[in-house]
């Protein structure tokens, strides 16, 4: 079976760094950002994930069976993070649901999460 990622944050450090592990090792790669950078064997996808509808066109008809949550988005306080950074999560699997492709959702943290 084919393996197709879609790495939320592509454009930050580790959202680029597993973007180019994963196309390295013959993975098909999607990258999901407000503004995705061009990267060499990555599919760029524009979308914010605070915008539910928006995501969802973006990501219509997409089949990923892994997706890579390296996005982070900084608040004031830490219920604001969860509030924030949790909104986004669940928009994106939401949007991806309808496809039922999903074999592996890994969220990446670090000293951010």
């Amino acid at each position: 079976m084919t393996k197709t990622a879609l790495i939320a944050g592509v454009s930050g450090i580790v959202g680029a760094a597993a973007a180019s592990l994963l196309v390295e090792s013959g993975w098909t790669v999607f990258g999901l950002a407000r503004k995705p950078l061009a990267q060499k064997g990555v599919t760029p996808i524009a979308a914010d994930l605070q915008d539910p509808a928006a995501l969802a066109a973006a990501l219509a008809g997409m089949r990923p069976s892994h997706v890579f949550l390296t996005n982070w988005s900084r608040q004031a306080n830490e219920a604001e993070n969860i509030r924030v950074n949790g909104a986004m999560a669940r928009n994106l699997l939401d949007a991806l649901r309808p496809a039922e492709s999903l074999r592996h959702v890994a969220l990446v943290t670090g000293l951010k999460h």
